[in-house]
């Protein structure tokens, strides 16, 4: 017998949020991090869009927010220093509040770390084990077996899960212990200080995601905000070919820092790490019951700021599925789907991060030529505008059973509109007397989504409901007296007609569309929707 459902290791922010995500399923977990606190150098500093869709799921938005910095002025802002000549800007990117509830938020990590380690101390199902190393992971039949020990040394403790879910970053220990490579390349290496110090003087009133300041002997140093006033990140690239150039010294951090910044700067080094910048994804994403999720699945170069991102997805798209498998309501190949939906994404956000390395490259040989930045520097808007990659990729092979009347023609549609794969589109709407988001009605289980003129929904849903061999659908119709939209705007969005309906998951993905069903066809069409969703079968 297990002592729990899902065996979490790794305890940064992917592996907090799958346990918070199982808490609300009702996994029971447990979760295993070797570092007592948080880590202290802020390796990512925000959180996207569709994360913070998530994290409003999980009730976290307002702790984020409070802790997040100012939305910056400026994208990148080039300079010879924070306190020299300044070649050129680029604007902060292209934020349309309307197409989500909430935005993305520029939290560091280890502030966003700290908000989710509270919660996961008190959420229902978790046992959160804090401080404690796995030694050794084996699988035995449908079980999985790992041996922890503190990790200041103590009792060993065999803990045995139906589930492993490995958050242990990019170094991953299960990952190579269950031999599984990565696919990719590595682009070079980041030194990385950060520090805590008053520039406000050369800084003037510029905010910015981050300074790139011309460093003498090639490339750029950065300046990047954490809080926007005093925490700073500075980081120096290295070429692959020059090998690992190790931790900087206390005294080599302080000259980074000066440089960038221009003058003497009377900095607080906190803490320096290097670390190699790569674009590479795991060959497979499962072995057995064990999953990889986050940094140990894939690796991005931090261009573009969408590792955590995608590793919280990650945990979103897994969690309702072993629910729904464990509960018996699914099958097991049902599991398979999250590699089939996830590793294609990981393998487009690599490539996107790795073009994004290569623009700054084209910036700095203008810097060098002192040319104008022009083209270069247009083309970086690219890097920052990424809202559709965030908000609307698409499944097209896992848990979706396709359209039975568009036979696949929205193609041709916007990616914020829908689609069978994609994240369901945000529209506010008023539900019991409250301003909410549509998406806010669908996290947490399968929604049927149905027309104002065809009640045979409603009741379709309800038959299969009834039917315990199959996970609740809820019906919601649009606009109904339980969703008060504005109909125009659900119908330019949705492109549901009065008489059709749309099958959307646990997760906000859109499984199922269908353009309107023959008198008395409701429940065999929507069970069969279920029924392909769940087996990952389009047939």
């Amino acid at each position: 017998m297990s002592d729990t459902t899902l065996l979490i290791i790794g305890g940064g922010p992917v592996g907090l949020s799958a346990a918070l995500l199982a808490s609300q399923y009702g996994v029971p977990c447990v979760l295993v991090e070797k570092f007592p606190q948080p880590y202290a150098h802020p390796k990512a500093r925000g959180v996207r869009d569709r994360a913070m869709e998530l994290f409003r799921f999980l009730g976290l938005e307002k702790d984020i927010q409070a802790e997040a910095a100012p939305a910056p002025q400026h994208g990148f802002v080039y300079c010879d220093s924070l306190a020299g000549e300044e070649y050129g800007r680029t604007p902060p990117g292209q934020e349309d509040t309307s197409l989500g509830p909430v935005g993305a938020s520029r939290i560091p990590q280890d502030s966003l770390e700290r908000i989710l380690r509270e919660r996961v101390a008190s959420a229902p199902g978790v046992e959160a084990q804090v401080g404690m190393t796995v030694l050794r992971l084996t699988q035995e039949g449908d079980q999985v077996r790992a041996l922890v020990e503190p990790t200041a040394g103590g009792a060993h403790r065999l803990i045995t899960a139906r589930y492993a879910l490995a958050c242990d970053g990019a170094a991953s220990s299960v990952r190579a212990a269950l031999d599984i490579g990565l696919e990719g390349e590595t682009v070079g290496y980041w030194q990385s200080v950060y520090w805590h110090g008053d520039i406000s003087d050369v800084m003037g009133d510029r905010t910015a995601i981050q300074f790139l300041t011309a460093a003498e002997d090639g490339g750029f140093i950065t300046v990047a905000p954490v809080d926007g006033h005093t925490r700073w990140l500075t980081f120096r690239m290295r070429g692959k070919d020059s090998g690992h150039p190790g931790v900087l010294t206390d005294s080599q951090a302080r000259d980074l820092i000066e440089a960038a910044v221009g003058r003497p700067c009377a900095a607080e080094v906190v803490s320096a790490a290097t670390y190699a910048v790569e674009a590479r994804v795991a060959t497979r994403y499962r072995e057995g019951s064990v999953f990889l999720a986050g940094d140990a699945a894939h690796v991005f170069a931090p261009t573009g700021g969408f590792g955590l991102n995608t590793g919280v997805q990650d945990a979103h798209n897994l969690i309702w599925k072993i629910d729904l498998v464990r509960k018996g309501l699914a099958p097991s190949e049902l599991l398979d789907t999250y590699e089939s939906e996830r590793r294609p994404v990981a393998q487009s956000n690599a490539r996107w991060s790795k073009q994004n390395a290569d623009r700054f490259d084209a910036v700095w040989e203008r810097v060098v030529a002192k040319a104008p930045l022009g083209g270069p520097i247009d083309r970086q808007r690219a890097h920052l505008a990424a809202l559709e990659r965030d908000l609307a990729f698409r499944y097209r092979d896992g848990a979706v059973a396709g359209s039975a009347a568009a036979a696949d023609a929205d193609d041709d549609s916007t990616g914020f509109t829908a689609a069978v794969g994609r994240r369901a589109p945000h529209l506010w709407l008023r539900s019991s007397g409250e301003r909410r988001s549509v998406l806010d009605l669908l996290d947490g289980h399968f929604t049927l989504l149905y027309g104002a003129g065809d009640h045979d929904w409603q009741r379709a849903a309800a038959h299969t409901d009834a039917d315990a061999r199959l996970p609740p659908v809820h019906a919601l119709r649009v606009p109904g007296a339980a969703c008060d939209v504005d109909p125009d705007e659900f119908a330019r969005l949705y492109r549901i007609p009065p008489d059709g309906a749309a099958l959307v998951r646990p997760d906000g993905h859109i499984a199922w569309m269908h353009g309107r069903a023959d008198f008395g066809h409701h429940t065999p069409l929507i069970t069969e929707a279920l029924r392909r969703t769940l087996s990952g079968d389009r047939g």
